[in-house]
């Protein structure tokens, strides 16, 4: 886990969408997703669950 890393998932948690994060933090969409896979993969939790309307954070958030 990097601290840019921890930037990017409050970035997402504060815009309620990947690509407006990515857009607000000025980096490539699937970079951001790309990020948050392998932190997810890395601490064995789900961060956010996402679908065709957004994301929501998850119960493993509070633990996160």
């Amino acid at each position: 886990m990097t601290l840019q890393q921890l930037k990017y998932i409050i970035a997402i948690a504060e815009c309620g969408s990947i690509t407006s994060a990515a857009s607000r933090l000025m980096i490539a969409q699937p970079s951001l997703s790309k990020s948050v896979s392998e932190l997810e993969k890395e601490m064995g939790i789900t961060i956010f669950y996402r679908n065709n309307r957004g994301i929501y954070l998850s119960e493993d958030d509070s633990k996160f």
